[in-house]
């Protein structure tokens, strides 16, 4: 899946997440804490959002603040697919759309 860094998925899933609180210095936590990940509930902004200026985008694009740290391997947000191909556009911008509405 080819994500267009809308945010969407990061505000509007119900999904576990690492727990800011509990990564570590070198970008890990302990796989063995009980509150390593935290519960994001939908309609939630995960606290890892952020959002960059991005002038072919419209102005912003979602950004994932710990996205490169080994914390973010394995979590459910890295697992994250759609039905179809790997190069498929994302399809969930459209499905958030009508939520607004």
């Amino acid at each position: 899946m080819l994500c267009l860094r809308c945010g969407g998925c990061c505000h509007h899933l119900d999904i576990f997440v690492v727990n800011p609180a509990r990564i570590r210095a070198d970008g890990s936590i302990d796989p063995t804490d009980p509150e390593g990940m935290i519960f994001k509930p939908s309609g939630e902004r995960c606290p890892h959002l952020s959002f960059e200026a991005a002038a072919e985008k419209g102005g912003k694009i979602a950004v994932c603040t710990i996205h490169h740290m080994p914390c973010y391997q394995t979590t459910p947000c890295q697992q994250f697919e759609q039905i179809g191909a790997a190069d498929d556009v994302c399809i969930m911008k459209a499905y958030f759309e009508t939520l607004k509405k």
